[in-house]
C-alpha cells in the first residue's frame, strides 16, 4: 500500500508546487506578524526596514515579474515536451515533467508570487507610520528565484541533448535491475522452473479477476507475502510487470483449504497499482523501450541520425549486461515465509526474451546501416561477458539473427574483413567455435 502513495506521489505533478505555495503562504503570515507587532526592531538592521508605500511598491513589482517568470516557465516545459514527443519519444515525457529540477523551478515562482500577493493583502493603511520587512524578505525570494530561473535553462538546455536523456533513462533501469538483484539475495525467495516446484499443499483453487483494466504499474509483493501469510493462503500472481489487464483478466489464482473471505477479491486488487501507461518503478524492460523507441526515431528515415541510434544501443548493452548478471534463469518467482511456507508465486519473464525484445526492432529497421550491425555486435560483446552458458548461446542465436536480416549485398570487402574481426572476438567471449 505504501508503494502505491509512492508511485502516486511520483506522478503528481501539482505536489512540489503546492508544498512550496504552502510553505510561501506561511512565511507571508509570519512575516506579516512580526511587521504588525513591530518584532523587527532592534534584532534586524535598519538598513533592511522599509517603509509601507516603498514595500508595496517592490513587492507588486516582483508579484508582477515572478508571474511572467512562471509563464516563460509554463512555455518553455511545454517546448521541450513538445520535442521530447517528436523528436525522442511519447514513452520519454515523463522523464522531464518528472524532473526534480522541474517542479521544484515551478513550485518556487509559485511560493515567491503567493508570498509577493499576501503580503500585499495585508498591507493597510494602519502601517504607513511603521516600517516593515516585507520587502526585504521579497526582495531575497526574487534573488532565489531568479537563481533557481538559470539553473532551469541550464537543466532544459541539458535535458534536450539526447545522450543525456539514455544516460538518465538507463541509470532509472540500472536502479530497478539493482533492487531486483538484492530482492533475489533474500533467503525467503527463490527463483524456479514450475509454478508445482512451490510446494503448494492446498485443497482448493479460487480465481480472482481485475477490478479494472490498465497497465501493472506496481505490485506490492511483501504486502501480498504479509496478507497471504495471515490468512493460510497461496497466491499465484498471474501476470508480468507491466502487463495490461482488463475486467475479464485473472489477475491471481488463490489456493485455499478451509473457507475464505468473501471480500478477497477486493482485498487482493488493492497490492495492484494500474494505470494508464507502463511505469518503470518495478518494470526495467518498460525503460529499455524508450531507449530502443529514441534508437527507432533516429534510424528512421525523417531524421537519419544513425550515431544516436548507435549511442542507444551502447547504453542498451550496458543496461542488459547487468540485467544478465542480476536474473536467474527460471520462469518463476516463489516467496515463503518465514516459516518455509510457499506463500507467492509471480512470473519472470525469460532473459533470452529481453534480449530479443529488445534488438528485434533495431535490427529490422537498421539492417541497411553498417555502422548499426557493428554498435550491435558491441553491445552483443558487452552482454556476453556477464552471460551465463544459456544466454551466450542466446546471444550467438541473436547474431545470427542480425547477419540473415542483413542486406549482405551492400558489404564490400572492407566492411566484410572489419565485421569477421568482430565475428572473432564475439565468438570468443561467448565461447563458439567457429
Amino acid at each position: 500500500m505504501v508503494k502505491k502513495i509512492v508511485l502516486q506521489i511520483r506522478e503528481s505533478i501539482w505536489l512540489k508546487p503546492v508544498i512550496y505555495s504552502v510553505l510561501a503562504f506561511l512565511l507571508a503570515l509570519a512575516v506579516i506578524y512580526i511587521d504588525h507587532n513591530e518584532l523587527a526592531y532592534g534584532i534586524v538592521p535598519s538598513f533592511l526596514l522599509t517603509n509601507v508605500e516603498l514595500a508595496q511598491m517592490i513587492l507588486s513589482s516582483i508579484s508582477g515579474a515572478l508571474l511572467t517568470m512562471t509563464t516563460i516557465t509554463f512555455s518553455t516545459i511545454m517546448v521541450v515536451l513538445t520535442t521530447y514527443s517528436s523528436q525522442f519519444s511519447p514513452r520519454t515525457l515523463s522523464n522531464f515533467v518528472e524532473d526534480p529540477v522541474t517542479l521544484r523551478v515551478l513550485g518556487i515562482f509559485m511560493g515567491g508570487f503567493v508570498y509577493s500577493i499576501l503580503s500585499l493583502l495585508f498591507m493597510n493603511e494602519t502601517w504607513y507610520e511603521s516600517e516593515v520587512i516585507s520587502a526585504t524578505v521579497g526582495v531575497v525570494i526574487a534573488f532565489i528565484c531568479l537563481a533557481f530561473f538559470a539553473y532551469f535553462i541550464h537543466n532544459v538546455a541539458t535535458s534536450v541533448q539526447v545522450s543525456t536523456l539514455i544516460r538518465e533513462i538507463t541509470e532509472g533501469a540500472l536502479k530497478v535491475i539493482r533492487r531486483q538483484e538484492d530482492t533475489l539475495e533474500s533467503e525467503y525467495i527463490h527463483v524456479i522452473n514450475d509454478r508445482k516446484d512451490a510446494g503448494f499443499t492446498y485443497e482448493f483453487v479460487r480465481d480472482v479477476k481485475s477490478k479494472g483494466y490498465g497497465y501493472i504499474q506496481l505490485t506490492d509483493y511483501q504486502g501480498l507475502l504479509k496478507y497471504a501469510s495471515e490468512n493460510d493462503l497461496g497466491v499465484e500472481a498471474n501476470f508480468l510487470n507491466g502487463d495490461f489487464l482488463t475486467e475479464d483478466s485473472i489477475a491471481f489464482r488463490v489456493h485455499h483449504s478451509g473457507a475464505i473471505h468473501e471480500g478477497i477479491d477486493a482485498v487482493l486488487n488493492q497490492y495492484l497499482k494500474l494505470g494508464k501507461e507502463r511505469s518503470s518503478i518495478q518494470d526495467p524492460e518498460f525503460a529499455l523501450q524508450k531507449i530502443v523507441e529514441v534508437a527507432l526515431r533516429a534510424i528512421s528515415p525523417g531524421i537519419n541520425d544513425p550515431n544516436t541510434a548507435r549511442v542507444c544501443i551502447s547504453y542498451l548493452g550496458v543496461a542488459l549486461s547487468h540485467l544478465c548478471r542480476a536474473r536467474s534463469n527460471g520462469r518463476y518467482i516463489a516467496y515463503y515465509d518465514e516459516d518455509s511456507q510457499p506463500r507467492i508465486v509471480r512470473k519472470q519473464k525469460q532473459t533470452k526474451d529481453i534480449l530479443y525484445l529488445s534488438f528485434y526492432q533495431i535490427i529490422h529497421y537498421g539492417s541497411k546501416d553498417i555502422s548499426i550491425l557493428t554498435a550491435l555486435l558491441d553491445a552483443f560483446l558487452l552482454i556476453g561477458k556477464t552471460a551465463d552458458a544459456s544466454l551466450k548461446r542466446s546471444i550467438w542465436e541473436l547474431y545470427i539473427y542480425s547477419m540473415e536480416k542483413f542486406d549482405s549485398n551492400e558489404l564490400k570487402e572492407l566492411d566484410q574483413t572489419y565485421l569477421n574481426e568482430k565475428k572473432r572476438k564475439l565468438s570468443t567471449v561467448l565461447g563458439i567455435a567457429l
